[in-house]
């Protein structure tokens, strides 16, 4: 049975929202979905509730395995991910966690 993994990126909340989401439409996602192949789905989403949370945004990129999302992380592309994901998180470094459906 296939597992699915997600790859999660938690963007501390910005020093000026405005610019970060600017940057973030603009620029870094139009990359990130260059950079990832074959295309995965990368949904985001920013954080309403509650208003002080310490994280502002979350990005989702699925892979259909763990072998999948290892080789995006050790190539050059995902060397570049890693880079526009530091550049853009101004409020500080994005956390990134690495998630396992669970289909029990």
């Amino acid at each position: 049975m296939p597992v699915s993994i997600k790859l999660v990126v938690l963007y501390p909340r910005p020093i000026d929202e405005q610019h970060f989401e600017r940057i973030y439409h603009a620029e870094h996602m139009p990359l990130m979905r260059r950079l990832i192949t074959p295309p995965a789905r990368t949904p985001t989403y920013r954080v309403r509730l509650p208003s002080d949370a310490p994280f502002y945004r979350m990005a989702e990129v699925h892979f259909d395995t763990l072998a999948d999302l290892q080789a995006f992380a050790n190539s050059e592309e995902g060397r570049g991910a890693r880079h526009s994901s530091a550049a853009v998180s101004t409020g500080g470094k994005p956390v990134v966690l690495i998630c396992e459906a669970d289909v029990r």
